[in-house]
């Protein structure tokens, strides 16, 4: 039994999707994609970080809907979708994941001009695919991927201690709750997750979490196991190695670089940038969750960014 759809989440109320397209991947495992906003506006194509899931961007994407047509789904074992299997869940299958979802909803909905917006662990999973040669998107805009530097690079060091100790950090984590409540609570105390908008705690555990009827408690989506490899894996990838100047609109959005305790991502997303000729922006004072801290300002870049394209009326 999937959770209560979180539409009370500490005062936001999250519209009805327009319509739901159920998906298998060529292993079995489902995915969910929803539509909202605009169906006459250009396609925008959402999803999120590792362990979240899209409805927790709720801040962030709702000021598209007036404008656009909306396109969420989560990553396989996350979010609205069915516990699928712990394996295979890492970057190359959800590479391969993405290349299914983008011709189905195309099929499902028309073609038509379609961005993809992807922070983090999805960001990783659309880089994989363009450093192979392959565009799903007509533009590209990724919130803060971690991207880990080659050997040899310092920051490369530091990458690697941040993803183990949020290795640790998962491993660790309860993935049983009585109520939602406790985990908003979670979020609410860790440091790192001090900027968060106010009631975005609330809306993260209601979109992560699922409700156990038989066990008569609260379930977490992805389990923190499923979740914890993944901080480690972007180190094994060679998206730094063998990326290039992007063939079509590029645009990565980084964390603020500049405090004492920013986060690792943030000056990886910036020298990648500069490395490869890619398009970048950072927003001041936020932090990986970037766009569940500053929301207005996140989708101000987006629209910008667009619109600079032609690709945003």
């Amino acid at each position: 039994m999937t959770a209560p759809a979180p539409s009370g989440a500490a005062g936001f109320v999250l519209p009805r999707p327009s319509a739901m397209l159920e998906l298998a991947m060529d292993d079995g495992a489902p995915i969910r994609a929803v539509r909202h906003g605009n169906p006459s506006g250009p396609r925008i194509v959402l999803s999120h970080g590792n362990g979240l899931a899209s409805d927790a961007y709720f801040p962030f994407w709702r000021p598209m809907l007036e404008r656009f047509d909306l396109v969420l789904f989560d990553f396989r074992n996350c979010g609205r979708n069915p516990f699928h299997a712990a394996q295979p869940h890492d970057y190359r299958r959800f590479a391969r994941d993405n290349a299914a979802v983008h011709p189905a909803i195309a099929r499902e909905w028309g073609e038509k001009t379609t961005i993809g917006v992807f922070h983090s662990m999805s960001a990783i999973a659309a880089l994989l695919a363009v450093v192979d040669g392959v565009w799903h998107w007509d533009a590209l805009v990724l919130f803060d991927p971690p991207l880990a530097p080659p050997e040899g690079d310092p920051l490369r060091g530091r990458l690697l201690a941040e993803g183990e100790a949020l290795c640790k950090a998962a491993l660790i984590r309860k993935n049983r709750v009585p109520d939602p409540d406790e985990l908003a609570d979670v979020y609410r105390y860790l440091h790192r997750f001090r900027r968060l908008r106010k009631g975005v705690a609330e809306l993260i555990a209601a979109s992560t979490l699922r409700f156990d009827a038989a066990a008569g408690d609260w379930l977490l989506c992805c389990p923190g196991p499923v979740e914890a490899d993944l901080y480690l894996e972007v180190a094994t990838l060679p998206i730094w190695q063998e990326a290039g100047r992007p063939e079509r609109p590029l645009l990565i959005v980084g964390a603020d670089p500049e405090p004492a305790d920013a986060p690792i991502t943030a000056p990886c997303c910036a020298k990648f940038c500069v490395t490869h000729g890619i398009d970048y922006a950072c927003v001041p004072d936020t932090s990986h969750l970037l766009q569940l801290e500053e929301p207005e300002r996140c989708f101000a870049l987006v629209e910008s960014f667009l619109a600079e394209h032609g690709l945003a009326r």
